[in-house]
């Protein structure tokens, strides 16, 4: 299906539903057409009578001219039940002791030394046991009609019938029954003929047919609807990578114009609003480099003019003067930062965590690192080294001291890094991390900073798919965790 890429999302699904239909289609006719017929396991009356008299007539018996007893249906003397009308002299049994239209088949075939069709018929020495399932008033009806159809008096028949074995109703050839009859007839030498019908098993042979065409159905349409949602999907889920990857790198390459057309229309639509973000930032990075080289050059000018002021004046004018420009550098830098986008690589993020304390350790800071084992990821060394300073150099601003520790938590790697001094309070977490702000009662404004360096992290840590998050801790300070995955789809 790869193979139709100009194939739209609806005609894909209607080409996938035709198949479906057409398939379901030709098991049903596979089923109706093209299984064998199936014979109705049913024994009527006659057949009966046929079993458990051999060798005679179901008609004949001890009628009034010593020939008949039961009359063939469809004559004029017989009425439903089966009994003789005694105003009129039974008609002679019918051509080979068969009643007139008298259906055939396997199930309605002559009798034979082994029964009719599926029916078993026995010679036992007693009546037979009575099973465990049969309905009394049904087989009260029926000794009463096999009675009067055989001839013999109702002391000579056992009838257990159960009620979903009486098929049909009385009619020209009496009742037809279904499985799990059992009706025996003593014969002349005291033994018993029992004629029996069990019922089919679970499951039948053409429930196991059906099942089977259902599995073979299954068996056929699977494959095709696994090869339809993978050729659906697959384009829709490189459309979601790429929209990922746009977040953490706009110079990603464009997406691939392929799959559906109404997929192709959302790629290019896609790639045409990742140039135009690409074209923005480059814009906005040439446009703030030159306005800071503007400045710098009348900042420049005027520090030379302002040599000759008197002090204390001069001095505040003058740090004035160095604060702009450290301002103008520090966007600098956020900016070309963010337009560089981020180099990844194979690193050990804890060793590169513990060069951060081992180096602020030897200009004499109290950092420290929880002892672990080491934590592999993809990911910018130096774009994390500066995340990690810049967190543990605000940590020691506030708090003079920084204890760091390194966990991993299935696909991510957690850091936290908690410091003794005030915390920031809950309403401002948030703010913190925007450009350019800066607390005023919480943090002191005199510890440095332009308000750039969580903006800064929180950056980094985005570009690589993570998380930065601020609390309180209990026992007094702040505790900033990062997270970062480990995946090498970064």
């Amino acid at each position: 299906m790869n193979r139709l890429p100009r194939l739209s999302i609806f005609a894909r699904t209607f080409v996938m539903m035709f198949i479906a239909l057409l398939v379901s289609v030709a098991i049903g006719y596979a089923v109706l057409n093209l299984r064998p017929p199936t014979q109705p396991n049913m024994v009527s009356l006659f057949e009966l009578a046929a079993v458990l008299q051999p060798g005679r007539s179901p008609f004949a018996g001890h009628g009034p001219d010593g020939h008949g007893g039961m009359p063939p249906p469809g004559d004029a003397g017989a009425i439903p039940d089966g009994r003789m009308n005694p105003a009129g002299a039974p008609p002679a049994p019918p051509p080979q002791g068969e009643p007139p239209g008298m259906p055939q088949g396997p199930a309605f075939g002559s009798p034979g030394p082994g029964g009719t069709g599926d029916m078993d018929v026995t010679t036992s020495a007693s009546a037979p046991t009575p099973p465990a399932r049969f309905d009394a008033k049904v087989s009260s009806r029926m000794l009463m009609r096999l009675s009067a159809l055989f001839n013999v008096p109702a002391e000579r028949l056992r009838a257990y019938v159960p009620a979903s074995a009486l098929v049909s109703g009385p009619g020209p050839m009496g009742n037809v029954l279904g499985p799990g009859f059992v009706i025996a007839l003593r014969q002349d030498d005291g033994s018993w003929r029992v004629a029996s019908l069990a019922a089919e098993p679970f499951p039948t042979a053409l429930q196991v047919q059906l099942a089977w065409l259902f599995a073979l159905g299954l068996l056929v349409l699977l494959p095709l609807a696994w090869l339809f949602a993978r050729a659906l999907s697959a384009p829709i889920q490189r459309f979601a990578q790429a929209a990922q990857r746009l977040g953490s790198d706009t110079s990603a390459p464009p997406v691939p114009r392929e799959g559906p057309r109404e997929m192709r229309q959302a790629v290019d639509a896609f790639n045409a609003m990742q140039a135009r973000i690409n074209r923005l930032l480059q814009e906005r990075t040439h446009m703030i480099g030159a306005i800071a080289h503007d400045l710098r050059t009348p900042l420049t000018r005027l520090s030379f003019r302002l040599d000759g002021l008197p002090s204390p004046l001069g001095e505040k004018v003058e740090g004035d003067i160095q604060e702009m420009k450290s301002m103008i550098s520090a966007a600098l830098d956020f900016i070309r930062d963010r337009s560089l986008g981020v180099h990844r690589e194979l690193l050990d993020f804890r060793l590169l965590v513990e060069s951060v304390a081992d180096d602020m350790a030897d200009v004499g800071h109290e950092v420290t690192l929880q002892d672990g084992s080491a934590i592999t990821m993809h990911g910018d060394p130096l774009a994390l080294r500066r995340a990690v300073v810049n967190l543990v150099e605000n940590g020691l601003k506030y708090g003079e001291r920084v204890r760091m520790r390194m966990r991993t938590t299935g696909a991510e790697c957690v850091l936290e890094i908690d410091d003794d001094g005030p915390g920031i309070a809950d309403a401002m977490q948030s703010q913190v991390f925007e450009p350019f702000f800066r607390l005023e009662t919480s943090r002191n404004r005199d510890t440095g900073g332009i308000g750039l360096g969580l903006a800064t992290v929180r950056a980094i840590i985005l570009d690589h798919g993570g998380s930065i998050a601020l609390r309180n801790r209990k026992d007094g300070g702040l505790r900033v965790a990062l997270t970062l995955p480990l995946g090498q789809g970064l």
